[in-house]
Formats: structure tokens, sequence, C-alpha cells
């Protein structure tokens, strides 16, 4: 063996020992590694998920399309939460300057119950106080009761946020009487602070309209807005 070689073989020995962690953090901190070394990239192979092996240009383009895809996705589902946002605020707008045009109590209860039904979506309402006289209304499913006669509602009361999902048999019949069999998803919204005045149930019989992935933000507003409409008689 040449005294060069036997130089190198001796560096070679003495050179730290790299390992996987070590390249890793080396290219991470050196990324213009491979425009010094250009030629390394085409050398370089990686296997394909099909089997076929690609070289590293190859394989950084398809994960560059494969993001490109998923943030395109995720763009999409952005637009159309805002737009399905815009329209709740729509609604919510079209809901409170109807309810300002309403002067009496009886007549308010009427224009909030018309506008959950046609815009949005409600097939049944039920609207239970624990305070005032909701009996002057004359309205069939505004119900005075008292807070301690609602067990099976006592989580939500007690946590006072509005609720969007499917209820119990028992919870849908106390609401909704002969017509629980029908509702197949309901949202539960307090009114006034903590459900401090009663609860407002909207019943639908689709399964998925009252979903419990939904946001519960504008359940709040017509929650404050029902406690505005009935502030009369609570």
């Amino acid at each position: 063996m040449s005294n060069d070689s036997k130089a190198k073989a001796t560096a070679a020995a003495n050179r730290p020992a790299i390992d996987e962690a070590g390249v890793s953090d080396y290219l991470l901190a050196n990324p213009e590694f491979f425009e010094r070394h250009t030629g390394l990239l085409m050398k370089l192979r990686i296997a394909h998920p099909t089997g076929d092996a690609v070289s590293l240009i190859e394989r950084q383009v398809e994960l560059l399309r494969n993001q490109n895809r998923t943030l395109e996705r995720r763009l999409v589902d952005i637009v159309e939460i805002a737009r399905s946002n815009d329209s709740v605020l729509e609604r919510l707008h079209q809901l409170s300057v109807a309810l300002l045009g309403a002067d009496e109590p009886g007549e308010r209860v009427r224009v909030l119950e018309d506008s959950l039904r046609s815009r949005f979506g409600a097939d049944r309402i039920c609207l239970l106080l624990f305070s005032g006289q909701p009996e002057k209304l004359g309205l069939d499913n505004i119900q005075r009761v008292e807070r301690d006669e609602l067990p099976k509602f006592k989580r939500f009361l007690d946590e006072g946020k509005s609720f969007c999902g499917r209820l119990r048999p028992a919870q849908l019949e106390l609401l909704f009487g002969e017509h629980a069999a029908t509702i197949k998803s309901a949202a539960l919204v307090p009114v006034g602070n903590r459900a401090r005045f009663g609860m407002l149930a909207l019943g639908s019989e689709k399964p998925d309209h009252f979903s419990p992935t939904m946001g519960t933000v504008f359940l709040d507003r017509i929650g404050v807005l029902t406690e505005q409409a009935l502030s009369a008689v609570l």
C-alpha cells in the first residue's frame, strides 16, 4: 500500500462515525449541499410506493405535488366555511331586523319561531322558561317549568353552553312530545347567562342538520336574541 493510500485509510479510520441523525442535521443546516453536488441528485434512488425506484428530484416533485393538493383541499374547506358563516350571519341579521320591527312580546316570539323554521331549518321548536309569565303569550311551544324539574338536562344546564347533536329518547319526549320520534338531531340553546332564564330546543328531522361538529357561536347569538325577545315576560 502506498503512503498516500495509507494516509487516506488512516484519515478514514480517525474520522468520527456519522449516524442518520447526523446526516439529517447536516443537510438541514446546509440546504445548499446538493447545489454543490448536483451529480448526487441523479445518483440517489428512493423507493417509490409502487415499487419503482425514482431519483431524489422526482421524489421531491411528487412530495411537493402532494403537499399542493393538500393545501388546495384545505383552501377549499376554508372558503366553504367562510361562505357558510357569511350565510348564517346574514340570516341572523335578518332575524334581528325582524325582531326590531315587532312591537308586542307575542309578535316577537312568533317572528323568532318563523325565522328559526324558515331560515335555520328547525322542524320543531320548544322553549322552556324558568321565570316570568310566558303563559301571557298564549303560545303552545313555550312552557314555564322549574329548573330542578329537568334532571335529564342537568349537564347542559350546569354548563350553560349551546349543544348540537343527538338527544336520548327521554329527552326528545320531554321537549317535542308526540313528535319526538321524528327528531333525528337537535340543538339546545341557553337563554340568559348559563341558562339563567331557560332553554331553547330546536329539532330537525335530518340526522346531520344539527351535527356535533358544528360550531355553536351562532347558536349562542340566537340565545341572546331570544332573551331580548322575551325580556318583557321574563
